[in-house]
């Protein structure tokens, strides 16, 4: 096939990129376990995986939007619409857990649909796009979720999941996070559908110009990328205990983050999935170093956005 070319053409870079990215965790954790060794300990470690888990759930939707030539900057606020308003509702009704669970997940995949809708067929912005989206869902969340029952407690077989761990090593959504990303690695380097993504991304008119649907390509990215975020959203439910209205937009951001550090470019086709999970735990355990050595916000804030541009600077160096 034609668009099998398209992941040959980039598997170098990608293998770099990977190599990259995963070195750079390596050394970034010896390094915070030599400035301040509780990072490394077991409770800090279980920790740091759980809460990269949400993200890094999140950041794996985000990626394959990424790859298929888009953006999805409302993926924070799909979380906080289900943590907040399914929350509510799986509250009063938790007889029903499992089909509201689903009604979540399929909602999320609505917005994609939505999203990529918009951005394919009308050619709106990504950016434009997602950030309307997002917008209401923000809006919807206030007139809907009502501050009165922020204290339902969530049902106690999420909260299970949520807060458990397997066998007192790895959390559960730990497990789940490792487990879709192995799936995505599979899909997109041994499915025609994986083809057709880097091909969309890489080119769209190049890729319809050789029988690729790549409209019904981006709408299935953003279906995907919705579904994961609400389905991340559950989860962080399930770890909180009860609906809250603090803001998740750090999923937002922290998706982006962890793709464009996983090797993953703006629009281009090119990077990595595996890679994603590197970024993610990038992010938290420097987010967690920092947070234990007091360093407040803006300085945080910078320190992400120095290891953002120093990742990437290694990546362009290594490929010249």
């Amino acid at each position: 096939m034609k668009n099998a070319g398209v992941v040959n053409q980039f598997k170098g870079a990608l293998g770099r990129r990977t190599v990259i990215v995963f070195i750079a965790l390596v050394v970034f954790v010896i390094i915070a376990g030599l400035v301040m060794p509780a990072t490394l300990g077991p409770d800090n470690v279980r920790s740091v995986i759980r809460e990269s888990s949400f993200l890094g759930i999140v950041a794996l939707g985000q990626g394959v939007v990424m790859l298929s030539g888009g953006l999805d900057i409302s993926v924070g606020n799909i979380m906080f619409f289900v943590i907040v308003y399914g929350g509510n509702v799986l509250a009063a009704h938790p007889e029903y857990s499992a089909i509201l669970c689903l009604a979540c997940v399929l909602f999320g995949a609505l917005v994609g649909l939505i999203n990529g809708f918009g951005v394919s067929r009308f050619k709106i912005s990504p950016i434009i796009m997602t950030l309307a989206t997002g917008s209401m869902l923000y809006g919807l969340i206030y007139i809907f979720g009502g501050s009165d029952r922020m204290g339902s407690a969530a049902p106690a077989p999420l909260q299970s999941v949520g807060k458990g761990i397997l066998f007192n090593v790895i959390p559960y959504t730990g497990v789940m996070w490792l487990v879709l990303a192995g799936f995505f690695v599979f899909v997109l380097y041994n499915t025609t559908f994986g083809r057709r993504i880097y091909a969309t991304g890489n080119n769209p008119k190049a890729a319809w110009l050789s029988g690729i649907n790549s409209e019904g390509t981006l709408i299935k990215s953003y279906m995907i990328c919705g579904a994961l975020a609400a389905f991340a959203g559950l989860l962080l439910l399930g770890y909180l205990g009860t609906p809250t209205l603090r803001f998740t937009d750090i999923y937002t951001m922290g998706s982006i983050e962890a793709s464009v550090l996983g090797g993953i470019d703006f629009f281009t086709g090119v990077g990595s999935i595996i890679g994603t999970i590197a970024g993610t735990l990038l992010v938290r355990f420097l987010f967690t170093l920092l947070l234990m050595i007091r360093v407040n916000d803006a300085g945080r804030m910078i320190a992400e956005g120095v290891l953002i541009l120093v990742i990437v600077a290694a990546y362009k160096l290594r490929e010249r």
